[in-house]
């Protein structure tokens, strides 16, 4: 009687299995339709921490399915009344989280307002984009099917390490660790990390006891000096039990040497830290997330960049460089578009252009074209369509004149009415005189204006660009 039973549980088994095959092939067919006709576009949105990912995806979101409140005369559609709207979707393919939209949409609209918090983890959304055109004398609507990925720009700094092995990350990080903000940050710390040596036998508790001292170390760089290229990135969200550090006293052993250590060395137990991390949590979130991609954005706060200094701008650029060979590109035929899409369009873009003046948003964008052009010249780029824009996702300034001399005029944090205005932006990268210009210190933190998603609009600077170069050729 209990073998009977269980037959016939294994074949209730079998046949849910096989009714779940069936669901998903349809699926598939219905995705694979959708991309062989371009009616199907997967863009992924990240950015260099505090670029404001979530503001932005909370802003294009609204602009798109509020056409009539929408302010939008630079994208084709809207301008001409072919944008019938557009409806917000899980993306349940995915398997991930859907963005919160309302709940950032609520903080937008909050008494006071504040910004969305920010991105910690991956998440997915639809958002069928209707469109009404005409052909052959006749009216027809169509709709565009856009998946959204989004992901910390934490996690972005952990993609080089697919192509280091742990000794030559630990140079690598040596390296940086010589130059003068990260040591003056904490010389005790790297004092420390010098003196590990990588043949002695490893003490867990030492190790995780600077591993906690290291996790702050990076949350400063980032905090104090507005540093980009952090890593591990994800130490700079949430805990993690990799405890991944660097050596950078290896000095002249090579590698033969280091690989030849016991098990128990230093030099054996942060290495396979090192390879646990990158096997387990970077490459499994490439091969499941970038394989997807049609389009990628990159947000940039630029501005805090520069008037951080130097050093903060030549990291950035660092940054740029090293996930440059992390991207899939090239020109993707019929069967890419179905089985492995390749990124055919990587945009940048710097945000909160509202904190300068309207003069200067296109000295800010031939700014961060310039950074690109410098970090993608390598020939294997080549034939990757690069594009930069200088956007607001959500406006918090406007002009006024003040003795004479334009000025901005927003709201800080707490409300407080205030005016000021900004060095000038040079369309180049600062040489060693023009980096005094920059002296006057960060300028201040906006909030956003009153009253903005419910009856009137969410203003913004140039979101209308941006769609364009993301789907102007798609609409």
């Amino acid at each position: 009687m209990s073998s009977d039973k269980s037959g016939q549980g294994r074949l209730r088994k079998i046949r849910s299995g096989w009714r779940r095959l069936r669901r998903e092939a349809a699926d598939k067919s219905h995705w694979a339709a959708e991309r062989l006709l371009d009616r199907r576009i997967c863009i992924g949105i990240t950015g260099l921490s505090g670029a404001g990912k979530s503001t932005l995806l909370t802003s294009l979101i609204y602009q798109l399915s509020h056409p009539d409140r929408a302010q939008l005369p630079g994208f084709g559609p809207a301008l001409n009344g072919r944008l019938l709207g557009a409806e917000l979707r899980p993306a349940l393919d995915t398997g991930l989280p859907t963005f919160e939209y309302e709940k950032c949409l609520e903080a937008l609209n909050g008494t006071p307002p504040r910004w969305p918090e920010s991105t910690r983890d991956l998440s997915a959304m639809e958002l069928h984009i209707h469109l009404q055109g005409r052909r052959l004398g006749r009216d027809f609507r169509r709709t565009l099917i856009l998946e959204l990925r989004d992901y910390p720009g934490e996690w972005l700094m952990d993609l080089p390490l697919l192509n280091l092995s742990y000794d030559e990350w630990c140079r690598h990080q040596g390296s940086l660790l010589e130059g003068e903000l990260r040591a003056s940050l904490a010389p005790d710390l790297i004092r420390r990390l010098h003196s590990l040596k990588p043949t002695d036998t490893a003490d867990p508790r030492v190790l995780d006891s600077l591993w906690q001292d290291y996790r702050q170390f990076l949350r400063d760089c980032r905090s104090v000096h507005k540093l980009s290229y952090l890593q591990p990135g994800r130490a700079l969200l949430e805990e993690t039990e990799y405890g991944v550090l660097p050596l950078p006293g290896l000095g002249h052993l090579g590698k033969e040497t280091l690989e030849a250590l016991p098990e128990d060395s230093v030099y054996k137990a942060l290495a396979g830290r090192y390879q646990a991390y990158v096997e387990e949590q970077v490459a499994p979130f490439v091969e499941s997330h970038f394989r997807h991609l049609d389009r990628q954005l990159v947000l940039v706060d630029l501005i805090s960049t520069l008037f951080a200094g130097e050093s903060s701008l030549d990291d950035m650029r660092l940054a740029f460089r090293h996930i440059a060979d992390t991207f899939r590109y090239g020109n993707t035929g019929v069967l890419r578009k179905l089985w492995k899409p390749q990124i055919d369009r990587l945009v940048f873009a710097a945000t909160k252009v509202d904190q300068v003046l309207a003069a200067d948003h296109d000295a800010l964008r031939q700014l961060l074209g310039q950074q690109l052009q410098q970090a993608f010249s390598g020939a294997r780029h080549r034939g990757l369509p690069l594009f930069c824009e200088a956007i607001a996702a959500v406006r918090c300034s406007n002009e006024s004149q003040r003795e004479g001399r334009r000025i901005l005029v927003g709201h800080d944090m707490e409300g407080r009415r205030l005016g000021f205005e900004n060095a000038e932006i040079l369309p180049h990268s600062p040489d060693e005189r023009d980096w005094q210009h920059y002296a006057g210190g960060l300028p201040p933190q906006l909030r956003p204006p009153m009253g903005i998603g419910r009856e009137g609009y969410i203003p913004h600077i140039r979101m209308d660009a941006l769609l364009n170069l993301l789907l102007g050729d798609k609409v």
